[in-house]
C-alpha cells in the first residue's frame, strides 16, 4: 500500500506533463534527445500538456504542427538534421537586417524582427505550410485544430513587458486565454497570428536581441506591402489591434513589448500549474471581446501581491473574500518533466589579458597552453593599446587638425598661383590636381574638427556627471579621464557588456531557475510527482553512491562508459547560441551531442525516479506496470552503455535524409 509520502502518487505515468526550458540551440538538441527517448519508452504519447520557453519553443511547436498534421515522430526529428547543422544564422540575420525593404511592416530593422522571418523561412513554413491551403501558417492551425493527437495543453511562453509577468500563447481543451491576468489578445485576432511571431516572441534574448512590440512587429494576413521610400503599407489589422489596446488598457498605449519567457519562468512551470487548475475545475476562461481586456477570474492567474502569491503556490486560489484548495490529486497528474539546460561555468567572463603582468594581477599562464607570439605590428598595436591615453588622443589630434590647416593653406596658396598665372598652355588636368589637393585636407579637416568636438563634448559631459554626484574633488573629474588609457576603457566596457549578459543570460537566469524549482517543490501534492531533468544531471551522479547507483552496479549498467562521459561534458559545458559547429576532428556535430546527452540524461533520471518514488518500501511497485517501463528504460541504458551513440544511428538509419543513413552506414562500419 502507499505511503503517506506518497499519497499524491497515482504509481503509473499515464498523464505527463512536459516543460521544455530556453536555452538556444543547447536546449532544441537536448530537448530533441529528451523526446526521442520518451518516445522509445512508450511515454511520449502519454504528455498531455507540453509547457515551452524560448529555445525549447522550437521543438515544442514544431512536436504541436506535427501532432495537427499527422506528421510522424520520424519526419519531426529529420526536419532539425535538415536545415540546422548547416544553417548559418548570423549570415541569415544580416542579410534580413541589411536587406532593402525592412523585415517588418513596422519599417524596424533589428536582429528579433530577422530572427522571426528566419523561422518561417528555414523551418516552419519549409516544412509545414504545404499542409495548409494558403500556405499561411497562423496561430489558428493550433487553436482550431482538431489533429491534436495526445496533447491537450499547449503553451508557449514569453515574458510581457508591459506588466512584469509572463505571456502565454496557449491552446487548450479548455477555453483559455491569449495573454496574462492582465492584457490579452481577443481569439479574432489570436487567430491571424504567425507562428514564426510567437517563436521570435518567446524567444528574444535579453540583451542579445531586442523585444519585439505587438502588434506592430508581428505579420499580418490583410498587410500591404509598399515599395516606395518612406511609404506606409496598409494595415488594417494591425491598425485594429493598436486602436483597441489604445482604448482597453490603463496606459493607454497602442503597443507592448514581448521578449524571452525565460525572464519570467525559464522553465514554463507555472503556465504548467495554472493548466492543471484549468483542468481540475473544469475552467473555462471567457473569451475578450478586443485585445487589451483580461475577462480572467480573479484567482486563476498568478496574483500580484506576495501573500497572495504564496497562497497561491501553496495550491489555494481565491473564492470570493476567501481561498480554496486546488491541489493536485493522484487523478490529475501523475508525473511533471522537467527538461531543463542550465549553463555551468566556471567563470561567467571572458578572460582578460592584463598588460603588464603578475603586477598588474594578470593571471598565471595556464601551464597547457603556449602563448601565442606575436607579430612586430601586434607588439605595436598592443603598446598603443595600454600606453595612449585619453588626453593623448586630444592632443594628438589637435596636432593633426594644425597639419591638415598648414597643408590646407599651402594648397590654397598654390591654387591662388595657379589661377593667378593661368593662360590656355596649361593643362586644365593641372587645376583639377590642384583643386582635389584642396578640397581633400578640407574635408578631412572638417570631419576630424566634427569628431574632436563631439569626443571633447562627451568628456565634459561625463565630468560634469561626476562633478554632480560627488561635490569634494581633489582635481577636477576631467584630468582623471584623460588619463586612462584606451585598452582601460575598451576592457572596462567588454567587461561591462560581459557583465550585463552573464547576469541576464545565466546569473538572472539561474535565479529564475530557482524561483520556479521552488515554486513546484515547495508544494506538497508536486513535489513527489517532478522529475528534473537536467541537462548535468550525469556530471552530478559521477560523485554518488546510493542505493539506486547500487541497483545499476548490481545490473552491470554503472558506471557510464568513457565515451558517454564525454558525450556529456560537451553538450553540458555548450554554450548559449544559435548556431551548429561540427566537431573538429571527429564525424559528430553539436547536435548529435546534444541528442545523445538528452536520451541519455533522461533514461537515468526516470529510472531513478521509477526505482525512488514509485516504489513502496517493501520494493514492491505502486503499479505493477512500472516494473515493465523500469526494465525497458534498463534496456535502453544498456544499448547506451555499450555504445552511446546507438540509439542516434538507429534514429538516423530511419531517416528519409540519404547523408543521415550514409553517416550511420559510416559509424557502424567503422566500429
Amino acid at each position: 500500500m502507499p505511503t503517506d509520502k506518497k499519497k499524491y502518487l497515482s504509481g503509473n505515468l499515464d498523464q505527463i506533463a512536459l516543460s521544455l526550458s530556453g536555452g538556444g540551440v543547447r536546449a532544441v538538441g537536448f530537448h530533441l534527445g529528451t523526446m526521442s527517448m520518451l518516445r522509445r519508452l512508450g511515454l511520449l504519447h502519454n504528455v498531455q500538456i507540453l509547457s515551452t520557453v524560448s529555445g525549447g519553443s522550437m521543438p515544442g511547436i514544431g512536436y504541436s504542427l506535427a501532432q495537427q498534421f499527422g506528421r510522424s515522430f520520424q519526419d519531426f526529428f529529420d526536419d532539425f538534421y535538415e536545415f540546422l547543422p548547416e544553417l548559418n544564422i548570423l549570415e541569415k540575420l544580416l542579410d534580413g537586417v541589411t536587406q532593402r525593404y525592412p523585415p517588418t511592416p513596422s519599417g524596424r530593422r533589428d536582429l528579433i524582427t530577422a530572427m522571426a522571418d528566419v523561422y518561417d523561412e528555414c523551418y516552419f513554413s519549409r516544412f509545414f505550410s504545404p499542409y495548409v491551403k494558403d500556405g499561411r501558417l497562423l496561430f489558428d492551425v493550433l487553436m482550431n485544430g482538431t489533429g491534436r493527437g495526445h496533447l491537450q495543453e499547449m503553451i508557449f511562453n514569453a515574458t510581457e513587458f508591459k506588466t512584469g509577468t509572463a505571456f502565454r500563447f496557449q491552446v487548450s481543451e479548455f477555453r483559455c486565454l491569449i495573454g496574462n491576468g492582465n492584457i490579452s489578445i481577443c481569439r479574432k485576432h489570436a487567430a491571424q497570428i504567425r507562428i514564426a511571431d510567437i517563436m521570435a516572441a518567446s524567444s528574444c534574448i535579453p540583451v542579445g536581441m531586442e523585444p519585439l512590440f505587438f502588434p506592430d512587429d508581428f505579420h499580418w494576413p490583410d498587410d500591404g506591402k509598399s515599395r516606395r521610400w518612406g511609404s506606409r503599407p496598409s494595415r488594417p489589422t494591425n491598425d485594429e489591434i493598436r486602436a483597441a489596446l489604445r482604448r482597453n488598457t490603463d496606459t493607454k498605449e497602442p503597443t507592448f513589448a514581448l521578449m524571452d519567457g525565460g525572464v519570467y519562468d525559464n522553465q514554463g512551470i507555472t503556465s504548467t500549474l495554472l493548466a492543471l487548475n484549468r483542468r481540475k475545475e473544469n475552467y473555462r476562461e471567457q473569451d475578450t471581446h478586443e485585445c487589451g481586456v483580461s475577462m480572467s477570474s480573479l484567482g486563476r492567474s498568478e496574483p500580484p501581491g506576495p501573500e497572495d502569491w504564496a497562497k497561491w503556490m501553496s495550491g489555494r486560489v481565491s473564492s470570493g473574500s476567501a481561498y480554496k484548495s486546488v491541489g493536485v490529486k493522484p487523478e490529475d497528474l501523475d508525473l511533471l518533466i522537467i527538461s531543463d539546460t542550465p549553463v555551468r561555468k566556471a567563470s561567467f567572463y571572458p578572460r582578460i589579458l592584463f598588460p603588464s603582468g603578475a603586477e598588474n594581477n594578470q593571471p598565471e599562464a595556464d601551464s597547457r597552453e603556449e602563448a601565442p607570439k606575436r607579430g612586430l605590428l601586434q607588439r605595436l598595436g598592443h603598446w598603443a593599446k595600454y600606453r595612449i591615453t585619453l588626453g593623448m588622443i586630444t592632443f594628438i589630434t589637435t596636432l593633426l587638425l594644425i597639419a591638415l590647416s598648414i597643408s590646407l593653406g599651402i594648397a590654397l596658396v598654390e591654387l591662388w598661383a595657379f589661377w593667378d598665372a593661368r593662360s590656355d598652355e596649361v593643362p586644365f588636368g593641372k587645376g583639377f590636381f590642384i583643386t582635389f589637393h584642396v578640397a581633400l585636407p578640407f574635408l578631412l579637416l572638417v570631419q576630424i574638427w566634427w569628431l574632436l568636438w563631439q569626443y571633447r563634448k562627451l568628456r565634459k559631459e561625463l565630468a560634469l556627471k561626476l562633478q554632480s554626484l560627488i561635490s569634494h574633488w581633489d582635481r577636477k573629474p576631467k584630468r582623471y579621464l584623460k588619463k586612462l588609457t584606451v585598452g582601460d576603457v575598451i576592457d572596462m566596457g567588454l567587461l561591462r557588456a560581459s557583465s550585463t549578459a552573464a547576469l541576464t543570460s545565466a546569473i538572472y537566469m539561474d535565479r529564475i531557475r530557482g524561483l520556479g524549482y521552488s515554486t513546484a517543490f515547495s508544494r506538497e501534492d508536486l513535489q513527489d510527482k517532478i522529475l528534473a531533468n537536467e541537462i548535468f544531471a550525469l556530471q552530478k551522479a559521477r560523485q554518488l553512491d546510493d542505493p539506486f547507483i547500487h541497483e545499476l552496479r548490481a545490473q552491470e549498467a554503472w558506471p557510464p562508459p568513457p565515451e558517454m562521459d564525454r558525450i556529456v561534458d560537451i553538450a553540458a559545458n555548450m554554450q548559449t547560441k544559435l548556431w551548429i559547429d561540427h566537431e573538429k576532428d571527429g564525424p559528430h556535430n553539436d547536435l548529435d551531442f546534444l541528442v545523445v546527452c538528452g536520451q541519455s540524461t533522461i533514461c537515468y533520471n526516470l529510472m531513478r525516479y521509477l526505482w525512488e518514488d514509485l516504489r513502496n518500501e517493501d520494493g514492491s511497485w505502486l503499479d505493477p506496470k512500472m516494473q515493465g517501463v523500469f526494465e525497458h528504460a534498463l534496456r535502453e541504458w544498456k544499448k547506451l552503455m555499450d555504445d552511446p551513440w546507438s540509439l542516434l544511428n538507429d534514429r538516423k538509419r530511419k531517416s528519409r535524409l540519404t547523408e543521415l543513413n550514409e553517416h550511420a552506414a559510416n559509424l557502424a562500419q567503422s566500429a
